[in-house]
């Protein structure tokens, strides 16, 4: 009995052993499972913190865009504004906890916080109305919103920078923003300005026009099916200047649109901010600069 207790410890052990060996040597099902959703996960990871780094590059983006407009139509540095602090950060748990003396007075120095907000903003608008005046400028002379009558997020196509060009079969440079759009969308003017170009061509950019507006600005319009001003005529930021086509050299009817500042081709995904808030701004940013392809 003794020798067979003996065998069988010893057996025991010999196994835990042999387990041990296995567990260490191979994976199980599950162990194999888990390893490859903590590589998926941290795949996602890289992901997510390259998006977060874009779309950092894309807020900050849009504060110089908005200092670099305001100097232009001010001559001056933009003003500081004032937002939300730490401090005027409410704590919902301790709310909770509070007496009703306690509540009334937080209730009133957030009401005289607000109020101050507010009336700082006022003044400041103010201040932007009176400078827009005294220079004769008005808001619908900068090109602040999208060329197209009808538009939606799905419809962004390639934007300013390298592309590959769908004829030459190379990267090149694109100089404007491709919408997308059915023949015979109505285009339409983003500016108050005067044309000074009408092009009906069968190569190229196709029917083209082109609009100048005040402060060293002009829009280009592309690919149109049909013009519908002059050269030389005054128009309205909204009115319609022409059509969507596929007109020119282009791979799929859609509307070219650039805009430039004193010669230089601008993004002007940052100069839709009339017809964008900041979540749409920043997914039509995103699809227009990542868009490998052009369509022209």
């Amino acid at each position: 009995m003794k020798r067979v207790a003996y065998y069988i410890l010893v057996s025991m052990v010999l196994a835990l052993v042999a387990y041990f060996v296995v567990a260490l040597l191979f994976d199980t099902p599950e162990e194999d499972s888990l390893e490859r959703e903590n590589e998926m996960l941290a795949r996602e990871l890289v992901k997510i913190e390259e998006r977060t780094a874009l779309l950092e590059n894309v807020v900050e983006g849009l504060r110089e865009m908005d200092a670099s407009l305001y100097r232009d139509i001010f001559n001056t540095a933009p003003p500081t504004y004032i937002g939300n602090s730490d401090t005027s950060r409410l704590d919902v748990a301790k709310l909770g906890r509070l007496g009703e003396v306690e509540l009334v007075w937080i209730a009133n120095r957030t009401l005289a916080r607000m109020d101050s907000t507010a009336a700082l903003t006022v003044s400041q608008m103010d201040e932007v109305t009176a400078r827009l005046q005294e220079k004769g400028a008005r808001p619908t002379a900068i090109p602040s919103i999208i060329p197209l009558l009808r538009y939606s997020l799905t419809q962004t196509g390639a934007s300013v920078g390298m592309k590959f060009n769908p004829f030459f079969k190379t990267i090149r440079q694109h100089e404007g923003i491709d919408l997308m759009a059915p023949v015979g969308t109505p285009v339409v003017a983003t500016a108050d300005g005067q044309v000074t170009t009408v092009e009906r061509k069968e190569k190229g950019f196709g029917n083209r026009v082109v609009i100048t507006h005040p402060g060293g600005i002009k829009t280009v319009y592309a690919h149109l099916q049909e013009i519908r001003v002059s050269q030389g005529q005054s128009v309205r930021q909204g009115s319609v200047i022409g059509l969507v086509g596929a007109s020119g050299r282009t791979f799929a009817p859609h509307l070219h649109y650039e805009v430039v500042k004193d010669g230089r081709k601008m993004e002007p995904v940052h100069y839709f901010f009339a017809d964008l808030n900041e979540v749409t701004y920043r997914d039509m940013l995103m699809m227009a600069q990542t868009a490998g392809q052009s369509l022209d």
